[in-house]
């Protein structure tokens, strides 16, 4: 019975790209993922993606919930919800399901809120 625990702990898993880390290529993860630093790529398949006010992401994200405080030039898809906070700037399309946009963000590009993704 533990072990089968401990391997339902190791699939949530949680990655952070710190603020003096440059990653180039696309990701891939199951789990939840914090950009604190630099991303040249898309990040796809990802629970939850937190992007910090010192993130710069250029690619798609794709994930079941996206939170932007920094920079990204690419399209969101999100299949329950993005959260954009006064500190975001989005170059690119935004879909989701529901959408949070606080004063001061900006967002250069088409938002779609659908019912189901």
């Amino acid at each position: 019975m533990a072990f089968k625990e401990k391997i339902s702990e190791l699939t949530a898993s949680e990655s952070i790209i710190s603020p003096d880390c440059i990653f180039t290529g696309n990701l891939i993860t199951k789990g939840s993922i914090k950009i604190e630093g630099i991303v040249n790529g898309s990040i796809s398949e990802a629970k939850e993606v937190f992007v910090s006010k010192t993130a710069k992401i250029t690619g798609d994200i794709s994930s079941e919930k996206c939170i932007v405080y920094g920079a990204i030039k690419g399209n969101i898809l999100s299949k329950n919800f993005v959260e954009i906070m006064s500190t975001a700037s989005i170059i690119g399309d935004i879909t989701t399901q529901k959408i949070m946009v606080e004063e001061g963000a900006g967002i250069n590009g088409m938002v779609r809120v659908k019912n189901q993704i």
